[in-house]
């Protein structure tokens, strides 16, 4: 549980920046509550704990947590050092079972405050980082093993699983997505922990793909430090798989996702760049991601030459792909590459195609909105500065507040970006396409 408390506490500094609009690093946020800033990484990487549960209130009120580290701590002080899958086998037995007599369990002799304690956080999908409690997941578990039908899926039915969460990404709404995601996480860190050794690799292969696709969805929803740390999970995993392909695709979409993220861009060249070289020159569809991120970088830096060469090997790569991979890729995919790269070069007819292009094929609720908004850094790059505003706050207005990401607002910002900041002020559109950017997102 210290090690649950350490992590809260990590991911609430990691994205203050996001829900407060400033960033906090580990030297602030120990000067604002009177720790020093070794004490605060020892809490952060769950080797220690505050003293009182007015520190706590310290840091709860420094995060700007509403009260998520608060209602943790009654049972970070009872249970410091047990496991999560522990604490998640006790809110499972308290749920099936009603605490009978014969249940042994550390809670089990507490109080009925820290117990609902416990099931408070269950209902947020904090404990054990999944939904399975709010979902019935640990009911349909218990019915399957009653059936006798309990235990591992096949490598087919991962695949299919996989392919599954591919379409919920295209289609659903990311918290959606998500919750859904988690639930087979948990499934497969089961099976995976069981496996035998010659089982292991392909597992390996699914748990690299499933992570990756938990990435993309955190970046989706602003967790930009969680997302870091699935990639690394990602990586870590592909690597344990020796799947080159798998190495590959983690690494490109990786680069890909570093766009729309605080990464530096030069960071996000290095990881295109890295993945490319892994690949070895053998076609898959990691380096064809690897190759389009690679474009777009160029394309923010100003490197508009270099940009339009990676284009031109994105599509060449498009071509000699084969149909037949596992793993998700679209012709569409160097469409939107393309549209991104011409938009910022202002190559306004060249944009326009590749805008058509990609809404035929790859239209996808992201994909749309993103290319209408690059028609508006198009128009920015050739000096509609206030149409393109305008154009920018027609596209966020339009979009289902569930399908909103954080991606799509990333670029949204990428606009005005693209505007003198002297011109700013004096543009009329910019009052609205502020309240529109700044507008709240479901998460």
């Amino acid at each position: 549980m210290a090690h649950y408390f350490g992590a809260l506490l990590r991911d609430l500094r990691d994205s203050y920046e996001v829900r407060v609009g400033e960033p906090l690093t580990i030297a602030h946020l120990a000067a604002r509550v009177g720790y020093s800033a070794s004490m605060i990484g020892q809490i952060e990487r769950g080797e220690s704990l505050p003293e009182s549960g007015a520190r706590v209130q310290a840091l709860d009120d420094a995060l700007d947590a509403r009260g998520q580290l608060k209602t943790l701590w009654p049972l970070v002080q009872r249970l410091g050092h047990r496991s999560l899958d522990e604490l998640s086998a006790i809110a499972t037995n308290r749920i099936t079972t009603g605490y009978r007599d014969n249940v042994t369990c550390a809670l089990a002799q507490g109080d009925e405050m820290e117990r609902r304690h416990l099931f408070q956080l269950a209902g947020w999908g904090l404990l054990a980082q999944s939904p399975i409690f709010s979902t019935g997941e640990h009911i349909r578990q218990m019915l399957e093993r009653a059936l006798g039908t309990a235990g591992t899926r096949t490598e087919d039915q991962w695949e299919a699983i996989c392919a599954d969460h591919v379409q919920a990404l295209r289609t659903q709404p990311p918290a959606t997505a998500r919750d859904d995601l988690l639930v087979d996480l948990t499934l497969l860190h089961q099976q995976l922990s069981a496996a035998a050794p010659d089982k292991a690799a392909h597992l390996q292969r699914i748990m690299a793909w499933m992570s990756q696709m938990h990435a993309n969805l955190l970046t989706r929803l602003g967790q930009y430090g969680e997302a870091r740390r699935w990639w690394l999970t990602s990586r870590q995993a592909a690597d344990s798989s020796k799947d080159v392909a798998m190495r590959v695709w983690v690494r490109g979409t990786e680069a890909v996702f570093g766009l729309y993220s605080p990464r530096a861009i030069e960071t996000v060249l290095t990881l295109a760049r890295e993945a490319q070289s892994l690949a070895a020159g053998h076609v898959s569809p990691g380096l064809y991601q690897a190759v389009g991120a690679e474009a777009q970088a160029l394309a923010l830096l100003g490197r508009q030459s270099e940009a339009k060469e990676a284009v031109g090997r994105m599509h060449d790569l498009a071509g000699r792909l084969s149909s037949s991979t596992t793993l998700p890729w679209s012709s569409g995919s160097a469409w939107f590459v393309t549209s991104w790269v011409h938009s910022f070069g202002g190559a306004t007819e060249a944009a326009r195609e590749a805008r058509d292009n990609t809404l035929t094929q790859s239209p996808c609720f992201q994909n749309a909105a993103n290319v209408r908004l690059h028609e508006a850094i198009s128009v920015a790059s050739s000096g509609g500065h206030n149409e393109a505003l305008r154009l920018a706050t027609e596209v966020l207005s339009d979009l289902d507040p569930t399908y909103r990401t954080h991606m799509i607002n990333h670029t949204a910002r990428l606009v005005l970006d693209t505007i003198p900041p002297a011109e700013r002020p004096t543009l009329p559109a910019l009052g609205d396409y502020r309240a529109a950017v700044n507008m709240p997102l479901i998460t």
